[in-house]
């Protein structure tokens, strides 16, 4: 863990928020009518959880915060 740069820390960071927005949007739903797949992503606190250890990380490796543009709601 201690060879990653800021930038990539950034970069999973950006990842793991749209991970996060989507799993707000639906927690699971199902494809098809009757018998089709179950879909189940990621629950919102585990991602939430996530991006703040993200967060804390970057600001370990910068000696500062990210800049975070928006607004994320807290669950």
């Amino acid at each position: 863990m201690g060879l990653r740069t800021a930038e990539d820390i950034e970069a999973e960071y950006t990842a793991v928020r749209a991970a996060y927005l989507k799993a707000l949007e639906a927690e699971s739903y199902t494809v098809g009518a009757g018998a089709g797949r179950s879909i189940t992503r990621p629950k919102s606190e585990s991602l939430r959880r996530q991006m703040v250890e993200l967060e804390r990380e970057y600001a370990r490796k910068t000696g500062g915060g990210m800049k975070v543009f928006g607004v994320v709601p807290s669950v």
